[in-house]
């Protein structure tokens, strides 16, 4: 083994044990990867490729999701100033594995189509923290965009139908509803927040923001219910888990 390799290898345990210490950040979001598995168990690759397209995609989401940790200028909670750098620290660290692992496979066209998600989500969440949206509808189609835009252009890559996306698209829309619901229940603190008190789904007349999240997420659950319908192949494992989220 060469010396840059040796050195690399020492710098990437290094890192790893470093940040598995130190920092607590998001962990690989195990319904995105039951949706990339679900997503290229149709393809001709290898299990090893499969096993690496999805390590690499999870590490895009990764470190996109840590990246959005970085508390804006004007945030009620700063971040401290070690917690700030080790949240730089790790998302950096797992774009690198990211881009390494894309080159060594040498797959350009899918690593365009995750960096266009990228792109797509970064976009959503600007919009939803700046408000930039016209109708209801539009919050519900940046929501979307905002949590699966990623797993949608993976999806694509490997030509799944638009039903398949359309579902799995809400079920990890879904996922992150439950996560803001979790959190305004235990801090009285969520991003959509604004959206309640823009006036967003005020057609519902939501007495509060908890009931105006909660008919948002039986208004999808039934959306998803439907979406089952036309969706067919689906593994056992993943329907097992749609159940889970169903059922909250």
């Amino acid at each position: 083994m060469q010396l840059k390799e040796v050195e690399q290898l020492v710098h990437e345990e290094t890192t790893n044990q470093f940040l598995q210490e130190q920092f607590h950040g998001p962990a690989k979001d195990k319904d995105q990867m039951l949706w990339l598995h679900e997503a290229i168990r149709g393809s001709e690759l290898s299990e090893t490729v499969r096993y690496r397209v999805i390590s690499a995609t999870l590490y895009v989401i990764q470190a996109h999701d840590t990246h959005d940790m970085i508390d804006e200028k004007n945030d009620a909670f700063p971040l401290a100033r070690k917690d700030r750098e080790l949240t730089v620290l790790a998302g950096d660290y797992y774009s690198a594995l990211y881009y390494r692992t894309m080159a060594e496979l040498g797959m350009t066209a899918l690593l365009a189509k995750l960096q266009k998600g990228v792109q797509e989500t970064n976009t959503a969440k600007t919009n939803l923290r700046e408000l930039h949206l016209a109708t209801d509808q539009d919050l519900f189609d940046t929501l979307l965009q905002a949590s699966s835009a990623i797993f949608t252009q993976f999806a694509r890559y490997f030509e799944c139908e638009e039903r398949f996306i359309e579902l799995a698209s809400r079920v990890l829309l879904l996922k992150q509803l439950l996560l803001e619901e979790k959190n305004s229940r235990a801090s009285y603190k969520s991003r959509l927040l604004p959206a309640y008190e823009h006036g967003y789904f005020a057609h519902s007349a939501s007495a509060n923001f908890d009931d105006w999240l909660a008919e948002m997420i039986t208004d999808l659950s039934q959306d998803i219910l439907r979406c089952m319908e036309d969706v067919t192949g689906l593994s056992d494992a993943q329907k097992v888990r749609i159940q889970e989220l169903l059922k909250h």
